[in-house]
């Protein structure tokens, strides 16, 4: 008897893999095929029966019955529980010709792209999109960049040039940084830089028509025809300073009085999400009004109205502690506080005392990483904020 299996050793996690196993039976009719998973029979192929095939549940493996046939079996949406050995077993009519193949190990591994970026970008500035990717001995058909589901750079290797920009509203790409020599800034250098770092791009003068979700996608030129892709989001922020600002309606208030407060986002796009925290209790939404305005340039701002009756159990130091949180798509978040006096007077009723932190389940985010420095007077304001956050720190 002839024989020959294939499994692929490392499929994709989400593919469709195809398992083979092609045999000879040198003139005998064939009795029957039957396929194993780490010694359990998930499908079984008989020509006498009706139906021919029949495939047993096993955790983890999603068999395509309809594709499958007496030398193959289709495994579709393949997950890490679709890990393990395999092996097809082949029994003739004749009682001699009954013979396994060699057991092949299957590894479900994780898609071979990840894109990088950072989630947050300033007016002006720029933002490096970067997607490394490894396909491994699959050629590349192509690579796109595209934004909002919209095409703005193609790579097709087979094509001349390989290398295509199209127009997306809110995307500018740069090529200077990529540049070896400053000089070159011929649309001939810049069409060959794109075409050497086709994976890896600059976006410049950020506006908020930038903002959106960006996304980066592989495909192979030979089975199993392979298409990977990774999504992120970017916000664009009109400044810095991302801190919501609260105001409210009197100087000082008494036990009984109601606080009429205001909470305002920066501006930027997406508009955030604001919440409203007293004592560190959440208002619930009853309690408040939120609208969102978008303006003539894109921006957006969220603005949060609410009425907080003042009780003796929230007042703490003759002061109600209030905070509001601007969340920005669950990327990046921004805090403003303040203690709004009880029973004595102020001159000032805005916030006295404001803070910024990152979003605890995300990675810090730190001021380079928001955009370029444009001026001098931006890079000195930024070692200034350093130093304010590492005197707050220790003051803390």
């Amino acid at each position: 008897m002839l024989f020959y299996k294939q499994v692929p050793e490392s499929p994709i996690r989400g593919s469709t893999v195809t398992l083979e196993c092609r045999y000879d039976l040198e003139g005998d009719r064939l009795y029957s095929v039957k396929w194993y998973k780490d010694g359990v029979e998930f499908l079984r192929y008989m020509p006498h029966d009706r139906p021919k095939i029949k495939a047993f549940n096993i955790k983890g493996l999603k068999v395509d019955v309809i594709r499958s046939t007496n030398t193959t079996v289709v495994l579709d949406n393949v997950q890490h529980s679709a890990s393990g050995i395999y092996k097809c077993k082949v029994l003739a009519d004749a009682p001699t010709l009954d013979e396994d193949a060699d057991e092949k190990k299957l590894v479900v591994t994780e898609t071979p792209l990840s894109m990088d970026q950072p989630p947050i970008g300033i007016l002006g500035g720029s933002v490096r999109l970067n997607c490394a990717h490894n396909l491994g001995s699959l050629p590349l058909y192509s690579f796109k960049w595209l934004k909002d589901d919209k095409v703005f750079y193609t790579f097709i290797p087979r094509n001349r040039p390989p290398g295509e920009m199209y127009s997306v509203q809110g995307v500018t790409v740069d090529v200077s940084p990529l540049l070896r020599e400053a000089y070159l800034s011929s649309s001939v250098c810049q069409t060959q830089m794109l075409q050497g770092n086709y994976s890896s791009l600059f976006l410049k003068n950020l506006s908020a028509l930038s903002a959106g979700a960006y996304r980066c996608e592989a495909s192979s030129d030979a089975p199993p025809f392979l298409t990977v892709q990774d999504e992120k989001m970017l916000a664009v922020f009109e400044q810095r300073d991302m801190r919501p600002h609260i105001t409210y309606d009197r100087e000082t208030y008494q036990v009984g009085d109601n606080v009429l407060l205001n909470c305002t986002s920066s501006r930027s796009r997406p508009a955030p999400k604001l919440a409203v925290y007293v004592n560190d209790r959440l208002l619930i939404d009853a309690d408040v009004r939120t609208k969102v305005d978008t303006h003539p340039d894109g921006f957006q701002t969220t603005t949060l109205a609410a009425t907080i009756p003042v009780r003796q159990h929230d007042v703490s130091r003759a002061a109600l502690r209030v905070k509001c949180q601007a969340s920005f798509v669950g990327l990046y978040e921004a805090v403003g506080e303040m203690s709004i006096p009880v029973g004595q007077h102020t001159g000032d009723h805005r916030a006295p005392y404001q803070h910024q932190r990152p979003q605890h389940s995300q990675p810090p985010q730190r001021p380079p990483h928001l955009g370029s420095i444009s001026s001098t007077q931006d890079e000195c304001l930024t070692k200034a904020m350093k130093i304010l956050a590492r005197a707050w720190v220790a003051y803390q």
